[in-house]
């Protein structure tokens, strides 16, 4: 049998190895609000799986409304709020700190959005669980057919005549709306589609290549 001694020692030295762990994983955890969102290799376009920005006040709405659920429309998967990594904001030209959930919509059709900015611009992001044919059937007698990155996507202007510019990309339940504003401050020769390409190029790889 081991001495009292021995085996106090033994317990006392495993006991603190674990705190030591502990400590380790507290230490590298994400904090709320950092940016830990991922695209690319690697990304598995599920969100259980997939880190994101860990902020309280970001987090999306559940989507288990009753009127969402008998809508037989899939959930949406891609969050921009919690998504967009902080990196590619900044690549995109938009403050990361400056990210704010806006109206959220959980019903028959779904959106989750999300606005950044920077001094001159605005850039509200929309994910949506309306279908692209519906999306064609709304827009598709004023827009331009493009391509971001090798998904299907359309641009074009506020037909309302507000001054907005905005691509909407193909996603596997729906589309991405991704729509410039001017602030104030922009130049008076400054347009809304100006770089409106660079930025939904950016922005893209961040849906994640399964959704």
């Amino acid at each position: 049998m081991m001495p009292a001694r021995a085996l106090l020692t033994g317990l006392l030295a495993i006991t603190l190895a674990a705190v030591g762990v502990g400590c380790s994983a507290s230490e590298g955890a994400p904090q709320s609000g950092e940016d830990v969102s991922q695209s690319g290799e690697g990304s598995t376009g599920t969100q259980a799986a997939r880190p994101t920005i860990t902020d309280s006040k970001l987090q999306p709405p559940p989507q288990d409304k009753k009127s969402a659920v008998d809508s037989g429309r899939p959930p949406i998967v891609f969050d921009p709020c919690t998504w967009v990594s902080n990196s590619a904001l900044q690549r995109a030209g938009f403050d990361p700190s400056s990210r704010r959930r806006l109206d959220d919509i959980v019903a028959e059709y779904s959106f989750l959005t999300c606005i950044v900015t920077s001094k001159d611009r605005k850039l509200r992001m929309n994910s949506g669980n309306a279908t692209w044919e519906e999306n064609l059937a709304k827009v598709g007698s004023y827009s331009q057919p493009t391509n971001i990155n090798g998904r299907s996507a359309l641009q074009f202007r506020d037909p309302d005549g507000l001054g907005s510019c905005e691509i909407d990309i193909q996603t596997k339940v729906g589309f991405v709306q991704l729509a410039v504003d001017l602030t104030r401050f922009a130049s008076p020769e400054a347009d809304t589609c100006d770089d409106i390409q660079n930025i939904a190029a950016t922005i893209e790889p961040e849906i994640g290549k399964d959704n």
